[in-house]
């Protein structure tokens, strides 16, 4: 019994560790409507098919779009100019709260244009403004709108 526990313990231990998903090789896939690779605090599996309408809406799953005529940057065609800092605070407070270990990361992301955030970070972002569908408005789409 003892060397049963012993060997379970072992092979629990030399298991090998899950890539965290803002390093993950899908958090570099710039393209394509996939499921949301974040799956932290303001996650909502409810919501995601209106996540997925949403991005494809925006930008036909281009996680490097950017918009001709204003600031609207990456999957979900934040501006810019008007939303990257207030992402990023917001972030930030996620961060602090849950102790996750991506303050450093989250603030490099101030320098970045939202284009260049890759998708880990896009996808976060959205779900911190859609906050559990209070910031639906955001995405607005009359008279057929994601559901």
């Amino acid at each position: 019994m003892i060397l049963a526990t012993l060997a379970i313990t072992a092979a629990l231990t030399l298991a090998p560790t899950s890539t965290p998903a803002h390093l993950s090789p899908a958090a570099l896939d710039m393209t394509g409507v996939a499921p949301s690779l974040y799956q932290g605090s303001w996650y909502s599996a409810k919501h995601e098919k209106i996540r997925r309408c949403i991005v494809s809406r925006e930008s036909h799953g281009n996680y490097r779009a950017a918009n001709k005529t204003s600031s609207a940057r990456g999957a979900y065609q934040f501006l810019d100019r008007a939303w990257r800092d207030s992402l990023v605070w917001m972030m930030l407070d996620e961060t602090k709260r849950t102790r996750d270990g991506l303050t450093k990361e989250i603030q490099a992301l101030r320098s970045k244009p939202i284009s260049k955030w890759n998708r880990y970070y896009q996808d976060r972002a959205f779900w911190t403004a859609w906050r559990f569908g209070a910031g639906a408005s955001h995405w607005h789409y009359p008279p057929k709108p994601c559901t």
